[in-house]
């Protein structure tokens, strides 16, 4: 068996069939159009080792160093080493290929040197150790500063409970004076409400009527079923309404909103309001009691805090935000009715305008189809003379072709008598013979003219009673038109709701 079949020309090539040799490209080599990764191997490229060199100031070699890379560039396939066929990635960085070490039969590696000191400089970094540190300063100062008020209170708790009577007096007022605010806004938001619900109510009618027009200005005939600026216009309309009962649906929904966190509010200051009540009743009877008083009693375990109990600053943040909360709550419902009325005002200024634009529109559009209207039946009229002037006409052309006839008749005689009642030479083309040839030509091509003429009259005539028809019906469709948009929608538009009956409602 010969050489050249004892290997396979696609495992073990050589050279091809013919002769040629064959170049194949080395393992990590890329292919023509492809990015070149490394050139392939060639021998004495191996260099010796080069020290690292770290800049002035660099941290310790086992923390992070300014030249780190985590890009993957530094991890080319090059010409010699079973390197693997792409990069494993499971850093934050999912997705960009080349941030970790390749991965081979050979390794397992997963993480870069940049990655390792990353991680060592995350181990020695303390962080419990500060917030002990912190934690101990802080709670040191606390158990000092409350020893400090605990002394304080058992020395002047007799001045202490007046000025607490004082404050529960200023807090009481200040309650009572937001609780009364508070009422009066929701019962004015409640008014505000029922405007709002009858504004609702109301715009049902402009959308009535603008439905009403566009379902009368679809019984046009169809010349005029044009999108012209009325029916824009009242589409425009149409969505203008649909806007505004969207806007007043959602503000009719703030307000139920408002409503709701307005009786939880009013609640809240009542539930306060009546604890001061009953806090201030209690203080005053303690600041009446005296060593002296006949009503005190040996009550074992009271010196210590209820479980209920909460600080002073605790106490007046809570009545600060209590009564905070509520102005806040009551000046959203400020806030939300001046929205209110002037969405309702706004709407209907809006609705307005655009009615003026829609009527401004339907009456420009009437004029139009009025000026044209005029103009088809002065056309009309034209067409009309015009087809009487063409069947007189006509009649002119049989007169010509009926007495052209009677000429035709006459010198075919005179032909027909020289060339049959002339006898032998006599019977010559004399000039009288060339002239009656002549005459007998130009009355036959006479006669054709005419009938020609007469041909393309009944055409024209034909032309213009067609036109005469489509001038009748485009007027007819006109004044059905001027009659929708003058009569019919001026009459449906006539009960459109003014900006007042909206504010009113």
């Amino acid at each position: 068996m010969a050489t050249e079949n004892m290997t396979c020309p696609f495992i073990c090539p050589t050279s091809d069939r013919q002769g040629k040799h064959v170049v194949y490209k080395e393992a990590g080599g890329a292919r023509d159009g492809e990015h070149h990764y490394a050139a392939p191997y060639v021998p004495g490229m191996i260099k010796p080792p080069e020290p690292k060199v770290y800049p002035p100031g660099a941290p310790p070699r086992y923390l992070p160093q300014p030249t780190d890379s985590t890009s993957g560039d530094i991890l080319t396939m090059g010409p010699i080493g079973p390197w693997a066929a792409g990069h494993i990635d499971w850093t934050p960085q999912a997705g960009s290929t080349g941030v970790r070490p390749v991965v081979d039969k050979y390794s397992i590696t997963r993480y870069s040197t940049g990655e390792w000191r990353k991680n060592n400089e995350y181990t020695l970094t303390p962080r419990a150790t500060d917030k002990a540190k912190s934690l101990e300063v802080r709670t040191k100062q606390d158990i000092k500063d409350t020893f400090n008020k605990l002394d304080n209170k058992l020395q002047d708790s007799d001045n202490k409970l007046k000025q607490r009577i004082k404050d529960l007096s200023k807090w009481k007022k200040k309650v009572e004076k937001t609780l009364e605010a508070i009422t009066d806004e929701l019962h004015t938001l409640d008014m505000d409400r029922a405007k709002l619900k009858g504004a609702c109510r109301i715009l049902m009618l402009p959308e009535a009527i603008s439905r009403e027009c566009l379902e009368l200005r679809t019984n046009r005939y169809e010349p005029d079923l044009v999108r012209d600026d009325a029916e824009q216009e009242l589409v425009k309309e149409v969505a203008i309404v649909g806007e505004i009962r969207r806007v007043f649906l959602e503000t009719l929904k703030k307000v139920e909103v408002q409503i709701e966190k307005l009786k939880a509010a009013k609640s809240s200051i009542e539930f306060d309001w009546g604890d001061k009540m009953i806090a201030l009743k209690e203080d005053r009877k303690n600041l009446t009691l005296t060593p002296n008083s006949t009503l005190l009693l040996y009550h074992p375990g009271v010196a210590r805090w209820p479980e209920n109990a909460t600080s002073l600053e605790y106490w007046e943040h809570y009545c600060a935000e209590s009564i905070k909360n509520c102005e806040e709550v009551r000046q959203e419902s400020v806030e939300l009715r001046g929205d209110l009325m002037t969405n309702i005002i706004n709407g209907s200024q809006d609705m307005k305008i655009q009615a003026d634009r829609t009527n401004a529109a339907l009456a420009e559009t009437v004029s139009a189809t009025e000026e044209l209207c005029e103009k088809l039946e002065e056309t009309l009229k034209d067409n009309l003379k015009k087809i009487a002037d063409i069947e007189n006409l006509l009649d002119e052309l049989h007169d010509a072709v009926r007495r052209a006839n009677e000429r035709n008749k006459c010198v075919m005689t005179r032909l027909y008598s020289r060339n049959y009642e002339r006898l032998n030479v006599e019977n010559c083309r004399d000039e009288a013979q060339y002239a009656l040839m002549a005459e007998a030509k130009f009355v036959k091509e006479s006669t054709e003219s005419f009938q020609q003429k007469i041909r393309e009259a009944d055409a024209i005539r034909s032309e213009l009673m067609k036109y005469r028809g489509e001038l009748e019906k485009d007027i007819a469709c006109k004044r059905k038109s001027i009659n929708i948009d003058k009569d019919r929608c001026a009459r449906v538009r006539a009960h459109m709701p003014t900006p007042e009956e909206f504010a009113g409602a």
